[in-house]
């Protein structure tokens, strides 16, 4: 008979295999979030010093270290970061994790750290380890709750900011311009009080405002301001005459179009102001602004054409006064109303977010489920608990003989010191195999349940920026129009917006024709098990996601 061991060469394997015979490798990262941090020290040595220990602990061997700065994670463009990435790539194969003291230290960037993620394991063969969050990724359970992990940095981050900017915007609703003022003003400190006054320039751009409201044109503005020493281009110049702030008035993206009596002295009257501006929008070749063009196309470049795969624009039929989006494609003739097309958005939004009344019942089966799979190991867990406990009393035993009592000889401690050490080490692995790294599941999952409460009606009401947050964080690689069936449809949803929508499909699955709620409320159903889907990573979906009970050790 033919041997099979002749074929080997032949087989296929699509894994990443590091080249280093399974020795585990590692890049460290680290960070703070502001240049007084990084000045000060507060943390980067720290941050250092406990993931050297840890990996020395662990047999790790470290490659490189990148960060040592302050980089804010709101984004992953991050110099040191992207230098990571890049030696990461540069050396594939080789290294096998990306150590992080916190999973917030790598990224805050919610679905697309998610993304990185995915694609770091699977091309790369690269594991992202939190010291202080130990996950094991190996396995869908870990994946999963490390997608987590990286939600909830990213709505940390949200909350933080709106804290943060919750005192800006109380001083613009007093009327106090607190960021930088427009060109014509100088803010100046008296006595430790902050004051925005008119300048030597502000007094030429106030010749600007009477020469247009004489039915100057702006090219002959521009000139006369060029000759006082004044240099400006057109755009720069419209802006000036459309900003409410040289009347006295305070217009801020954080006030959502109000405008507010500034306690700043005015450059001209507000009747000037007005009547600079009804001359620009009866001008013909006035058109529409920019921001407004984004506020009314939320999905301009998001929606992309099934047929040529093409990114969608958006126009105005100004005899209408309608918005429409269009494929870029010339001769595609894929042109739709925005109205409709927002429509279809927030209903397939809504696909993703959760019903009021089935929240209760949703949570109760997430967590019977969490209890049920896990049912399995707390035995095991025990029982290697036990064998660590044992372990390490003998290691203290032995220690104590040979170092204190001096009743053992070097020889013998280094043959029984290296052979409990290396069960102590087993031990341990076999118990991360089993963990979390999240010391309460079930509130996460919980905050997770009342994200996806309101998704659609978020969307509808939020501003321009709001919206194009929203949408990339539930459908991270954007959304696919089918003209021909007139959907929707994604090559990617957020794994854990994904989880939601799967188990609430479940939910309403109602066999016996019973009420939903009722249903899945009954003695009889609370003893069935369901399914737990793998977030959905590119085009791979698989069925299973195991949920283990404890977070592994930081060391041997």
């Amino acid at each position: 008979m033919t041997k099979l061991s002749l074929f080997t060469k032949f087989g296929k394997d699509n894994r990443t295999i590091a080249a280093n015979d399974g020795a585990r490798t590692a890049v460290i990262y680290t960070r703070v979030s502001s240049k007084e941090q990084a000045d000060k020290n507060l943390s980067l040595d720290f941050q250092k010093k406990t993931i050297e220990e840890y990996a020395l602990r662990n047999n790790i061997r470290v490659m490189d270290c990148f960060g040592g700065t302050y980089e804010s994670a709101k984004t992953d463009g991050r110099k040191e970061f992207q230098r990571m990435l890049t030696y990461i790539k540069q050396h594939k194969g080789k290294v096998t994790h990306i150590l992080v003291y916190m999973i917030d230290r790598f990224s805050r960037t919610g679905g697309a750290a998610i993304a990185l993620a995915a694609d770091l394991r699977q091309k790369y063969g690269v594991d992202i380890y939190a010291i202080a969050q130990p996950t094991d990724t190996s396995n869908p359970s870990g994946v999963f709750q490390q997608s987590i992990q990286f939600l909830f940095s990213h709505y940390d981050n949200e909350l933080r900011r709106e804290r943060t900017l919750a005192g800006t915007r109380a001083r613009f609703e007093q009327g106090i311009w607190i960021t930088k003022p427009p060109i014509g003003y100088d803010a100046i400190k008296t006595n430790g009080i902050r004051t925005v006054v008119i300048n030597a320039i502000g007094n030429k751009i106030k010749k600007a405002f009477v020469w247009k409201s004489e039915g100057e044109k702006n090219e002959a503005i521009l000139s006369k301001l060029k000759s006082m020493g004044v240099q400006l281009n057109k755009q720069h110049l419209t802006k000036i005459l459309k900003n409410p702030f040289y009347c006295g008035l305070i217009s801020h993206n954080m006030l959502h179009g109000r405008i507010v009596e500034g306690v700043h002295e005015p450059l001209i009257s507000k009747n000037l102001f007005l009547k600079v501006n009804e001359i620009h929008q009866s001008n013909a070749g006035y058109g529409v602004p920019h921001k407004k063009q984004q506020d009314e196309v939320p999905l301009k470049v998001f929606i992309k054409c099934s047929d040529c795969n093409k990114p969608f624009t958006g126009y105005i039929v100004k005899a209408k006064n309608l918005w429409y989006y269009k494929c870029r494609t010339i001769g595609c003739k894929c042109n739709k109303s925005a109205i409709k097309m927002h429509q279809k958005f927030t209903d397939f939004l809504a696909d993703y977010h959760i019903k009021p009344e089935l929240k209760a019942p949703l949570l109760k089966l997430i967590k019977e489920q969490w209890v049920a799979i896990n049912k399995d190991n707390v035995e095991l867990e025990q029982d290697f608990k036990k064998q660590l406990t044992c372990v390490a009393s003998k290691l203290e035993n032995i220690e104590e003989s040979y170092y204190v009592m001096k009743e053992m000889d070097k020889n013998t401690f280094d043959k029984y010191h290296t052979k409990y050490r290396k069960e102590h080490s087993e031990i341990n692995k076999q118990l991360s195999k089993l963990s979390t790294g999240i010391s309460n599941p079930i509130e996460t999952l919980e905050k997770a349940l009342r994200l996806s409460l309101r998704l659609s009606a978020e969307w509808t009401s939020s501003d321009i920026e709001q919206k194009e947050k929203l949408q990339k964080l539930v459908f991270p690689e954007g959304i696919i129009y089918d003209k021909q069936n007139d959907a929707f449809r994604t090559t990617r949803v957020n794994s854990i917006f994904e989880l939601i929508a799967s188990q609430q499909r479940r939910i309403e699955q109602n066999e016996r024709g019973q009420k939903v709620v009722d249903t899945y409320l009954s003695p009889s159903v609370r003893q069935r098990r369901f399914e737990l889907p793998r977030p959905l990573y590119g085009r791979y979906h698989l069925k299973v996601v195991r949920l283990p009970v404890s977070p592994p050790p930081l060391e041997d």
